[in-house]
């Protein structure tokens, strides 16, 4: 699969998932982060594609733009190389080979379009990102597809048939990789209720030489102890028990620091019905300049940030911009909103909260959407551990009370939601918006294999 002289090296849970059993149903390689689980997902794919020339394979990603940032230049990566001839059709979602067949590419945001295949094999990535409920109708779906009839052959070519005559099928098979996310889709059918002909291999990102020196480490210092578990060595645990920030310690997050006359501020605003919530915060000295500077870390040099005020059950827009420029006239006001905002309006007007704000002179700093609830605790969680924000309970003491007690719903395994104005949600949202656009935590990714010449 590459040219001559080059040499793959794989780790050796890699190893083990090239080379399943290929009378198992289904594989599952469940890793940490940069384990290389997308890369040996592929390469698998390819060495099916290969085996079964001109039969198709579906691959399932929890998004379609999975497919132009992960996918194609994985498979760059390893076909470039090769004389493998390949042809891409982002418009349909599928990769036509030369030696026929076609690798199909459907998101799991929709699973009734996941229809009408007949494939000989399924690849399904990050399967665990997914809801229990909507990953198990994936694999249900995934499983009605993989029913394409090939006959097996020796190793000269032969087909081969059973004892009674009939002839001896290929196992149509099912391949995932996912980093864990707690006691979800894969731990139920692929460790608790494991049928026999399932395989799992977990994997530890230690396992992998070939990362920066400092990757391992930088990870450390990021997670809360019980992802360590989950990001790093592959291991099924509770991500959603217990407190949503469970970093906020109300004594090591306290600080005494106040609004400094002319100072800019930086508001974090959740916008609902009769009901906004806003946390004003206010630049500090870096970790570094505070001389605790964490080695390898991201932040280090970057200011942090003290919630020195908050606002709730705010009636619309225009009343928080009143109350903001009334107590804070001198300064210079950056919001950080919900993206929901650039759409809607608390007002009930045409123009969205956010141009309003603008309008109103306020600088407005907000991503595309709202970023993933979970990575949004994370960063939020990482950053109150690792001293980048810090909370005047005093002058905050409702935020810090939300802070405290949010919890995660069973149900749904994401934070609690309330109903009516200026809930704990509310407030906690509006408070770690802002975090997660300052401090995000990068998932870096790095591929499990080292070329030699």
């Amino acid at each position: 699969m590459q040219k001559p002289g080059r040499l793959i090296e794989l780790t050796n849970s890699q190893t083990k998932f090239i080379d399943c059993d290929p009378d198992s149903k289904a594989v599952a390689f469940v890793a940490g982060f940069g384990s290389g689980k997308t890369f040996v997902l592929v390469l698998k794919l390819i060495a099916t594609k290969l085996k079964y020339p001109e039969a198709d394979i579906l691959y399932i990603c929890p998004v379609f733009s999975m497919m132009r940032d992960i996918l194609i230049p994985t498979l760059d990566e390893i076909l470039l190389p090769t004389n493998i001839g390949y042809k891409i059709n982002k418009t349909t979602g599928e990769i036509l080979f030369d030696v026929g067949g076609r690798i199909i590419v459907k998101s799991a945001d929709d699973p009734s379009k996941i229809i009408g295949m007949n494939v000989v094999a399924v690849f399904i990535d990050e399967l665990d990102t997914l809801s229990t409920t909507k990953a198990k109708e994936i694999w249900i779906k995934a499983i009605a597809r993989a029913r394409k009839t090939i006959q097996k052959k020796d190793e000269d070519g032969n087909l081969l048939f059973k004892e009674n005559g009939d002839p001896a099928n290929i196992v149509n098979q099912l391949f995932v990789a996912t980093t864990p996310e707690g006691y979800r889709f894969v731990y139920e059918r692929f460790k608790k209720d494991k049928p026999d002909n399932y395989v799992l291999i977990q994997a530890s990102t230690r396992e992998n030489k070939h990362l920066p020196d400092d990757f391992v480490t930088n990870l450390e210092a990021i997670y809360p102890k019980e992802l360590i578990s989950a990001y790093l060595d592959g291991e099924f645990t509770n991500l959603t028990s217990g407190s949503v920030f469970s970093d906020f310690d109300r004594e090591e997050c306290d600080s005494s620091e106040v609004y400094r006359q002319h100072e800019p501020l930086h508001v974090g605003v959740d916008f609902n019905v009769l009901g906004i919530s806003a946390v004003v915060y206010a630049k500090r000295a870096s970790l570094s300049d505070q001389g605790k500077e964490i080695k390898g870390y991201d932040y280090n040099d970057k200011e942090t940030i003290v919630a020195i005020d908050h606002l709730q059950k705010v009636q619309d827009t225009p009343q928080l911009i009143d109350l903001l420029t009334q107590k804070y006239p001198t300064s210079h006001i950056t919001c950080y909103p919900d993206a929901s905002g650039a759409s809607t309006s608390t007002k009930g007007a045409t123009v969205s909260d956010i141009s309003i704000l603008k309008q109103a002179g306020f600088a407005c700093k907000y991503p595309k959407r709202n970023p993933n609830i979970m990575n949004r605790v994370l960063a939020s969680n990482s950053a109150f551990r690792n001293g980048l924000v810090k909370v005047n309970v005093d002058k905050c003491t409702d935020f810090a009370d939300s802070l405290e007690q949010q919890v995660f719903d069973p149900r749904t395994e994401m934070p609690e939601k309330n109903n009516g104005p200026g809930t704990i949600d509310d407030i906690t949202d509006s408070g770690t918006y802002i975090i997660h656009f300052l401090f995000p935590v990068k998932r870096k990714s790095f591929r499990s294999v080292k070329y030699k010449t």
